[in-house]
């Protein structure tokens, strides 16, 4: 008996030395950028390591089939940052090669931004031109099954490689929208051609678009904004910046937008926990639409780098926004490499605007709330009555009259509005310097 209480001891001293050191193992694996004073200033944190290490143990001794240790700690690693945020993932070195590939052309496939949201795929927006705007993908549908797999249980990582393939190829998607049972939707992938920021004209004022953030995104708008210049002279009003559905991109190309059109002070800055993830982004000389009006057009597809641009314009007082509440999307990320293990990209800040507002909780606000309206004319019924069909008018010599444009069936009732608010500034602007 005494023998047998002997074993047992010297069992559990062998098992709780074996659980020490995967401990340590885990310790090493996820929490390598902790300090010793870190993990001394709180006594649980051991506790809490040990409990992991003693189901880690479990699993790994009385699991109904052997699991590799690599699979157990990556998983680990993985559930670890799940519970975080949908942006803080870890990446094997394959993941890694692969999201650097992406990066170059992360608009093919479908042609769509995603984010994940309470386990499914939710669309920040489809961009301009792409299969998915194509197939009528609106910013929050969510995707809950793709080609007969459901999303739930995926990482945004995971959510988006099964998103992408070869141009041709078919995804079969589940989408559950606001308001309309689930229904499915097959959307053929494609080569995207690069989103390009395109620019018009109505009347004296001007309109520019962009639909994504690319690295090349302010030479473009420069290019817009000198050919707008150039084809309306003195009459240039000023422009409609249109950011709605603008979901992603580079966030450095947006605040060299905002670069642009600012002549000087703060732009944005990143607020983080640790030292370093602290930074501040301020304009340098100069005023591409030289002082002229500018106002920015957003909605609920609005996102990150577009929210950025919005937020420095608005908050330092260039331009007027009109539409509706973006998509609130404004964390920041640095990654970290797990030596050959993999990546750690971990959330370590949030984008705040010039007056202190987050674009993670807040989103940007318009000025000026305009919801999408579709606008309907009225039908003519009955003749306009006018002086010229009272009997006895005086005649008028042939093309005498002006021709007198009807506006078209479906307007764009937000951009009209914002082009209204553009030609009113404007207008201030012209007495004023009167």
């Amino acid at each position: 008996m005494n023998q047998s209480r002997v074993t047992t001891a010297r069992g559990n001293g062998v098992r709780s030395a074996r659980r020490a050191g995967i401990s340590s193992i885990i310790v090493a694996a996820t929490l390598g950028l902790l300090t010793a004073d870190t993990l001394a200033a709180d006594a649980r944190t051991y506790t809490q390591l040990n409990l992991f290490g003693d189901a880690y143990d479990r699993v790994r001794r009385a699991y109904v089939e052997p699991v590799a240790d690599e699979h157990l700690i990556r998983s680990a690693i993985n559930g670890l940052l799940a519970a975080l945020d949908p942006d803080s993932v870890f990446m094997t070195p394959q993941a890694y090669k692969d999201l650097l590939a992406n990066k170059v052309r992360v608009y093919d496939g479908l042609g769509l931004e995603i984010t994940m949201s309470e386990g499914v795929a939710r669309v920040v927006a489809p961009i301009d031109g792409g299969p998915a705007f194509t197939a009528g993908l609106r910013t929050d549908d969510l995707i809950v099954d793709i080609n007969g797999t459901p999303v739930y249980g995926m990482n945004l990582t995971e959510t988006i490689q099964a998103l992408q393939g070869a141009p041709g190829t078919v995804a079969d998607l589940v989408i559950v929208r606001q308001g309309s049972d689930a229904f499915r939707q097959a959307v053929t992938r494609e080569a995207v051609a690069e989103p390009a920021v395109t620019a018009r004209t109505r009347g004296n004022e001007g309109y520019i678009r962009i639909p994504y953030f690319t690295p090349g995104v302010l030479a473009q708008v420069t290019k817009a904004v000198t050919d707008l210049q150039a084809k309306l002279g003195q009459n240039f009003e000023g422009v409609v910046l249109d950011l709605r559905n603008t979901p992603g991109g580079s966030h450095e190309a947006a605040l060299q937008v905002a670069d642009a059109f600012l002549v000087d002070g703060l732009m944005m800055s990143i607020q983080g926990r640790a030292e370093g993830d602290s930074k501040a982004f301020t304009a340098t000389p100069g005023d591409i639409l030289q002082g002229r009006p500018l106002v920015v057009l957003v909605d609920g597809g609005t996102a990150g780098p577009a929210e950025i641009l919005a937020g420095a314009l608005k908050d330092r007082g260039r331009a007027i926004t009109i539409g509706t509440s973006t998509f609130k999307r404004g964390s920041a990320q640095s990654l970290v490499q797990m030596g050959e293990f993999g990546y750690v990209q971990l959330t370590t800040g949030y984008y705040v605007t010039p007056k202190g507002a987050s674009i993670q909780n807040d989103g940007i606000v318009p000025e000026t709330i305009v919801e999408p309206a579709r606008v309907i004319l009225p039908e003519d019924r009955f003749p306009r009555r006018t002086e010229a069909t009272l009997r006895g008018a005086l005649d008028v010599p042939a093309g005498g009259r002006a021709a007198v444009q009807t506006e078209a069936a479906e307007v764009d009732y937000q951009l009209a509005r914002a082009f209204d608010l553009l030609h009113a500034l404007a207008l201030v602007n012209q007495f004023a310097a009167n």
